[in-house]
């Protein structure tokens, strides 16, 4: 039972926040475990962003005309931020982002960055979800390695 609620503690933390799921995955779950629970949480976020993210996007966008009334302006065309996307645009695309998101920058702004500039929201399912395989099999793979060789790491 305690194992249940471990599981489903770790899949709920890593809707949230990926690396929040894989700290306490490497804490109480073994590799295996872990990398499932993670791996399913995650998913569960990718497809709710990338699913969601328009309907999110514009109910914040709406939020904030609301409150703003009279005062609101409209985004400038160029901006920081316009550029930046264009240089991730440019210099790697969906490939890059769907790498970078699980750990560097939030599965949230991966998506939404994604869904910007690629409206295939398949092939951003998919992406993202390769790069969280792949960020687990590295993270929970390197925990089983180096308790295996070393006795390093907090496997069970």
């Amino acid at each position: 039972m305690e194992l249940i609620f471990k599981v489903l503690g770790t899949v709920g933390l890593s809707i949230i926040k990926y690396l929040i799921g894989v700290t306490f995955a490497l804490k109480w779950l073994n590799p295996i475990e872990g990398f499932l629970s993670t791996t399913i949480g995650s998913s569960i976020a990718v497809l709710i962003y990338v699913y969601g993210g328009t309907e999110l996007t514009r109910f914040f966008r709406e939020r904030k005309i609301r409150r703003q009334g009279d005062k609101y302006k409209k985004p400038l065309v160029f901006t920081k931020k316009n550029r930046f996307l264009v240089k991730i645009r440019k210099n790697g695309g969906l490939p890059l982002v769907a790498f970078l998101s699980p750990v560097v920058i939030s599965l949230t702004v991966g998506c939404l960055l994604a869904i910007t500039f690629i409206h295939n929201r398949p092939k951003i399912v998919t992406y993202m979800i390769i790069s969280i395989f792949i960020w687990g099999i590295m993270i929970f793979g390197g925990k089983n390695l180096l308790y295996s060789q070393f006795g390093w790491g907090l496997a069970k």
